[in-house]
């Protein structure tokens, strides 16, 4: 077998595992360029279902809280602390897939660095030795060729002397003509050298440039993965603001419902005040009834009185008769302005403890009936 032969062999071998380095090399390059230009969108498409999925918290200023009671209050306010924990959790198991494709990413960017030390050292290594190996073989052939002639030309010229500058010349001229193939080889092997290195040069550059995108794709797992810390950092500070707003409620309900006990016991308060004047005002009216059948008991003895004195002293004067009914006329107005003055000062002061029981229960009703106007303003 000669060394032609094993060249071509030799090259042969090296393209041949030179295309299979290739392929595996253009195959996970193009994985990773997949991967580089396909994450961003997954994310987005995550996060943007996850959106869809869960109720977005909003807390407006403008709603008309006066209608919502603190019950309904406390519910929506745990409905959105329930949609904030969903959040949460699905932005952890996001930031867990995330970390487990940058893990990913970083093994096949090391394995690639890996790979690409093992194959420029050997590849270099065999080249070299390879070519070495071909020279020193090309060597040793050419001196023993050489050895050869010049061992036949002393047998020549020892045996055929005058012969000898014909068969010098034919053999000079065969020496040059197996120096000039061999020189040809020599720039052929060379050439081919030189190629070689080409397509290495070119191999590293496309590793570098694949290393370089397989960095550039941790960096923007590492800056997806801050990201994702922040929004989690905020996540928890907005649950941490729910909660306070929600002990927030708790104690405004407290000191409602202290204001509501308040109120009921002013509205017994009042009703015991209301009975208390109703009573006063039977007592007044009771004895302004009492006055007037006093009047009436006068009025009815005084006339047996007069008809008595008329029948046993008939000798009194018209004067003393006058001024005896001018008195009793007098007495009577007197009595009855005094009674009548009662009656209105008693109507008067029941007719104002009504309108102060109606303002008052009013104001207890409108207390009542309508909760405090609350607003997230406020809190």
């Amino acid at each position: 077998m000669s060394w032609d032969t094993q060249l071509n062999s030799i090259l042969t071998a090296t393209e041949s595992n030179m295309a299979k380095i290739k392929e595996r090399l253009y195959s996970r390059g193009e994985l990773s360029k997949d991967i580089h230009f396909d994450l961003p969108r997954v994310k987005t498409s995550l996060f943007e279902e996850e959106s869809s999925k869960l109720p977005v918290p909003y807390l407006s200023h403008t709603t008309n809280v006066n209608h919502l009671t603190p019950s309904e209050d406390l519910a929506n306010l745990s409905s959105k602390l329930l949609s904030q924990d969903k959040m949460i959790a699905s932005l952890h198991q996001a930031l867990g897939r995330l970390e487990r494709d940058r893990d990913q990413q970083q093994q096949r960017i090391h394995s690639l660095e890996d790979e690409l030390h093992h194959l420029q050292g050997a590849q270099v290594g065999l080249t070299e030795s390879v070519l070495e190996r071909k020279v020193d073989g090309l060597r040793q052939e050419l001196f023993s060729e050489l050895r050869c002639i010049k061992e036949r030309l002393r047998d020549y010229s020892a045996r055929e002397p005058y012969h000898g500058q014909h068969s010098s010349s034919s053999i000079i001229q065969e020496m040059t003509e197996n120096k000039r193939i061999l020189w040809k080889e020599c720039e052929s092997l060379r050439r081919d050298i030189d190629f070689l290195h080409q397509r290495f040069r070119r191999q590293e550059d496309d590793m570098l440039r694949q290393v370089s995108e397989g960095q550039e794709v941790k960096r923007m797992h590492e800056r997806n993965a801050k990201m994702l810390e922040g929004i989690v950092s905020n996540h928890q500070t907005n649950s941490v603001e729910l909660n306070r707003t929600r002990s927030d409620t708790q104690e405004l309900q407290r000191c409602l419902l202290q204001i509501r006990g308040e109120i009921r016991e002013l509205k017994d308060n009042l009703r015991i005040l209301e009975q208390k004047i109703n009573d006063e005002y039977s007592v007044q009216r009771a004895r302004s009834e009492k006055s007037k059948s006093s009047v009436r008991k006068k009025k009815s003895t005084r006339m047996p009185s007069l008809s008595s004195a008329d029948d046993t002293a008939s000798q009194l004067s018209l004067g003393d008769i006058s001024s005896e009914e001018t008195s009793y006329s007098l007495d009577l107005p007197v009595s009855a302005r005094g009674s009548s003055s009662s009656n209105k000062h008693s109507s008067r002061e029941k007719t104002r403890s009504i309108l102060i029981e109606d303002d008052f229960s009013d104001d207890l009703d409108g207390l009542s009936d309508s909760p405090p106007e609350l607003n997230f303003s406020d809190l």
